[in-house]
């Protein structure tokens, strides 16, 4: 009977042994993990950072030639042209400036906002044109208000607008949707009817830069400048006020929104990984030696 007691201490003292291990090779897996992704958001940062002065000083070299009299119509359109890519890079880094910092842990200027529907409609005037054009229509539903960033509200719902418009099916009503809740938290959403986005893909619809062929669907993952942020900035406009993304999407239609919550102590925005961190787990149990 002894033998057998001491038998089952040594291969339960050696499972111990193991998982200790195992947890040990983990915890600095999701270490390296960590310190990989802070080298990649500061190199991000940093080139973004060193783009702003020499793109502006091209955008307003071009600006000023444009402005001559004598230039000739042919490379009126050329530089007329630059102009416009130059200003679609400019855009690029804005967002990838915006990005740092809020995965550097930014909050969001919380002030009163009594009406998002009046918000929601100041947004969809500005793509009044686009909607048009695309052959669709689109109306509000709903009202919320709250303590929020209205600035950073504008930008997701922008983002989201433009996303549904270059998808949505002509004929098609665009509707951007408002749920708010006893809780004080609110929904806002915009639904197109169109194309299916594939299941496997909504996990990552999210992730900056992500591929279509990453993300295992025939369709852009990110359309919004086609450069793959789009998304992305309405994920950390979210949770910079609290909240989450989501995205549904079947045969009826397609919905992307994202969550707020309405306080003024909306906690800061931490880093979203497609890995989790050693931050975010739970600390390991302690080990007898």
């Amino acid at each position: 009977m002894r033998m057998t007691v001491l038998s089952s201490l040594r291969s339960a003292g050696g499972l111990l042994r193991a998982l200790r291990q195992r947890v040990d090779q983990l915890t600095a897996m999701l270490e390296r993990q960590r310190r990989t992704q802070a080298q990649v958001e500061a190199f991000s940062a940093n080139v973004a950072h060193e783009l702003r002065t020499p793109l502006a000083t091209l955008i307003t070299g071009t600006e000023v030639t444009l402005r001559e009299l004598d230039l000739p119509p042919e490379a009126r359109d050329r530089l007329g042209a630059n102009l416009e890519e130059l200003r679609r890079m400019q855009g690029i880094v804005g967002d990838m400036l915006f990005l740092s910092r809020a995965y550097g842990g930014q909050r969001a200027r919380r002030q009163r906002v009594d009406s998002l529907a009046a918000l929601a409609a100041e947004v969809a005037e500005y793509h009044d044109a686009a909607v048009e054009e695309a052959g669709l229509s689109l109306r509000v539903d709903g009202e919320a208000a709250g303590d929020f960033d209205a600035a950073l509200l504008k930008r997701a719902l922008s983002n989201l607008i433009a996303n549904a418009t270059r998808y949505g099916s002509a004929g098609s009503v665009l509707r951007v949707g408002i749920d708010g809740h006893r809780s004080g938290r609110v929904r806002l959403w915009v639904a197109n009817t169109g194309p299916v986005i594939p299941a496997q893909r909504l996990p990552r619809l999210f992730d900056r830069f992500m591929s279509s062929e990453a993300a295992g669907g025939d369709e852009p993952a990110a359309p919004l400048g086609h450069y793959g942020v789009g998304l992305s900035i309405v994920d950390a406009v979210a949770r910079m006020h609290g909240g989450a993304p989501f995205a549904h999407s079947d045969e009826r239609e397609t919905r992307i929104g994202f969550t707020l919550g309405g306080g003024m102590s909306g906690r800061a925005y931490t880093a979203r990984r497609s890995q989790p961190s050693a931050a975010t787990l739970p600390a390991p149990p302690t080990l007898p030696p």
